[in-house]
């Protein structure tokens, strides 16, 4: 008698559901990864033309190339020093910079202080050209 010998099948693992998910992943990977180095921050960059109108307080501070700074209360403007400042701000708690844009960053940094430092507690910025 002549035996049968059962002839075992080599297990090759299917390689399919395995692709899918690389091929997954991959996608997953190009989506989620952006090349934008501003992509983290919420930064409106200055652009041309005059945008102070948009202001929401009644109180403004404008400083113009010369680094000169202007005080406006009802759309009247006077003349201010940054050093004397807080005598004529007593008693507001919002206004707006609109500065020029070619100013050194030092120029707004310093007014924000002496807005900060004459009691305002709350400081927008608007820029112009």
């Amino acid at each position: 008698m002549r035996r049968r010998t059962k002839r075992r099948s080599l297990a090759t693992p299917d390689l399919t559901p395995l692709i899918d998910v690389v091929f997954l992943l991959l996608i997953f990977f190009m989506l989620v990864t952006t090349f934008d180095k501003y992509s983290g921050f919420k930064l409106d960059l200055p652009k041309g033309g005059v945008i102070s109108q948009i202001t929401k307080s009644k109180y403004e501070l404008l400083i113009d190339k010369d680094e000169k700074y202007f005080l406006m209360v009802d759309k009247v403007s006077t003349p201010v020093n940054l050093n004397s400042i807080h005598e004529k701000i007593k008693g507001i708690n919002e206004i707006t910079i609109s500065a020029d844009k070619d100013l050194k960053y030092e120029t707004v940094v310093k007014a924000i202080g002496a807005l900060k430092n004459g009691g305002v507690d709350k400081v927008e910025l608007n820029f112009y050209e």
